[in-house]
């Protein structure tokens, strides 16, 4: 029976599509900027319209009924048609460059060189996405991605930029006057969320411990969403941020901040160049790989 496309129920279908990807409402309502109880209405309206159930729901956890099953795949591939369709219908895909990347690593690494790329390749336009959420190159419209990680990014391309090494960088002024790492109040010690996503991570409290200083950090203090505000903050003079080489060398070279001790400690995460594996011969990617990887030269 011929179904006319006016009848589908395409915000019902988007909803279904996200929440068998993810295997949770909670997780598809994030992607898709609507509440939990939203996307669990948009699925039972799409059940009722097939007439059988599309998830087996458990007491907090989700998954697919053999109808579900057979629908999710065939349903993703369909959108990602469509998305395809409308990026070539934009035109915007043969001259234009998409990078997402965390805000740290657009901000101080690669806002400062952005030029030389563009000069080397003036058709292009480079569109840079500072976000903290992990794309997915499959889906999101965008070419590459330029990630702190441990490398693992399953059938993606991806080639390590730069090792990650991590020690407490601040104002000359703070340096001069703590020269001891014992001595610095909590309050000055500016700590970052970003360094809790993962166990391993160089850490204030990892750190200090290397360095034998037995303090407690859960008194006061600020805790900064990501890497990026921290060292803002240190850049102002406001305390002590535990920086990452090579996010931090452009402002050691320059004075802005300094290494008041030697200690480091290396980062089980690195900087990775990311991008489709079939895309990875595409001339402005290509040319982008090219250009960062002789960039991050020592």
């Amino acid at each position: 029976m011929a179904i006319s496309i006016r009848s589908l129920p395409l915000n019902a279908l988007r909803s279904f599509d996200a929440a068998a990807r993810h295997l949770s409402f909670v997780a598809a309502a994030e992607e898709l900027s609507v509440t939990p109880a939203a996307v669990s209405a948009q699925i039972r309206r799409l059940e009722e319209w097939v007439g059988a159930p599309l998830f087996l729901r458990g007491h907090r956890s989700i998954a697919l009924s053999l109808v579900g099953a057979r629908l999710a795949p065939r349903l993703t591939t369909v959108f990602l048609d469509m998305e395809r369709l409308l990026t070539e219908a934009a035109d915007i895909d043969a001259d234009t460059l998409q990078v997402s990347t965390v805000q740290s690593f657009a901000g101080k690494w690669i806002a400062p060189r952005i030029a030389s790329f563009l000069a080397q390749h003036p058709a292009l336009q480079v569109r840079v996405v500072g976000e903290d959420r992990q794309v997915d190159l499959h889906r999101d419209t965008v070419d590459v991605a330029l990630r702190y990680g441990d490398g693992g990014y399953g059938d993606l391309h991806s080639e390590q930029i730069a090792p990650a090494i991590a020690f407490p960088v601040c104002s000359p002024e703070l340096a001069a006057r703590y020269p001891d790492p014992a001595a610095i109040p909590a309050s000055l010690l500016l700590r970052d969320e970003s360094s809790l996503v993962a166990p391993g991570l160089p850490t204030w409290e990892a750190w200090l411990g290397a360095a034998g200083v037995d303090r407690r950090l859960d008194l006061g203090g600020v805790l900064f969403r990501n890497g990026h505000m921290a060292l803002a903050a240190a850049l102002a003079g406001q305390g002590f941020a535990l920086g990452l080489s090579p996010l931090v060398d452009a402002d050691l070279a320059a004075g802005r901040l300094v290494r008041p001790y030697e200690l480091s400690l290396e980062s089980p995460f690195g900087f990775w160049f990311v991008c489709r594996a079939e895309r990875l011969a595409e001339p402005k990617i290509t040319a982008f790989r090219n250009w960062l990887l002789e960039e991050a030269q020592p």
